[in-house]
């Protein structure tokens, strides 16, 4: 994350007292976790406690849309102990030294804890509105075009498409009535002839991203084109246009509360690998990296 993104999380967190707190509670609840495991205890003994099988609860929640019966649970936590006893065998046997993909997997593992419990921490609506205000353009509503259209496949008639769509184009600017009779103009086109109010990412969906700037650049007067898209040539005629528009935090508070969550956890991770940092030592062979990096 840049430095000017982690300034502005500073800001909504409202103050240091509220970013101490989060990264306090994910420590706490992350030492918690270890210790559930007995982390340091008896290696032989395996303790399943509240915080695992909260753990084990939430995780089948989230897959199925509810929570386990009771013999689910039980066969969630016989599971896990299974797990465990493997993992722990595994761990005495050394099979996971020198073992880049388990290195990389705990490393996750680890992770998606962490951003687990800091995904459990509910902003404050002050906190919210702070951000929405922060990062408002990110939630204009775009502009959206009403068009209708007449295509040419260019794949059938080769360079004389173009011609027929300079001639078509000709009749329909002369013919009052000529929008009306659009749809038998012409080729068989796959998708629909008339759109209304679709916004430049589904213009982009449709018909591609070059066809989607050249529409929204259209004046709505007259017909015009053609203008090229993947499927071929087509000629245009813009019937509405409704300009882009800033929404009130209600109408997109399920957005910039999934933007807020993903933010925290993103300075979340940061901050409470800082703290695990200062646990090491690291010492680094900068020599080794020259001499590899001149080896290239």
């Amino acid at each position: 994350m840049s430095g000017d993104g982690r300034v502005r999380i500073k800001r909504w967190l409202a103050s240091p007292a509220v970013a101490f707190l989060v990264i306090g509670v994910l420590l706490f609840a992350l030492q918690a976790f270890l210790s559930d495991r007995g982390a340091g205890g008896d290696s032989s003994r395996i303790e399943v406690g509240p915080t695992q099988i909260g753990l084990l609860t939430d995780y089948f929640t989230r897959q199925w849309n509810r929570p386990p019966t009771e013999d689910q649970l039980r066969g969630l936590v016989d599971d896990y102990v299974r797990r465990e006893v493997l993992y722990r065998e595994a761990l005495a046997l050394g099979l996971d030294r020198g073992d880049e993909v388990i290195r990389r997997r705990l490393a996750q593992k680890l992770e998606l804890l962490t951003e687990d419990l800091a995904g459990q921490l509910q902003p404050p609506d002050a906190a919210l509105q702070t951000y929405f205000e922060e990062n408002r353009e990110r939630y204009r509503y775009p502009e959206l075009r009403s068009f209708t259209h007449v295509y040419f496949n260019i794949d059938e008639r080769g360079d004389a498409g173009f011609a027929a769509a300079e001639s078509v184009l000709a009749d329909l600017r002369a013919t009052p009535d000529a929008a009306a009779r659009a749809g038998e103009l012409g080729d068989p086109f796959m998708l629909a002839r008339h759109y209304r109010a679709v916004s430049p990412r589904e213009v982009s969906r449709l018909f591609g991203g070059d066809f989607a700037d050249a529409l929204f650049e259209l004046e709505p007067s007259d017909w015009q084109g053609p203008v090229a898209s993947g499927y071929g040539l087509h000629l245009v005629l813009v019937t509405d246009v409704e300009g882009s528009s800033m929404p009130e935090l209600d109408d997109v508070m399920d957005e910039v509360l999934m933007d807020y969550q993903r933010e925290v956890r993103e300075r979340s991770q940061e901050e409470v690998l800082a703290v695990l940092m200062e646990r090491y030592e690291v010492e680094i062979d900068e020599a080794s990296i020259l001499s590899r990096s001149l080896q290239r």
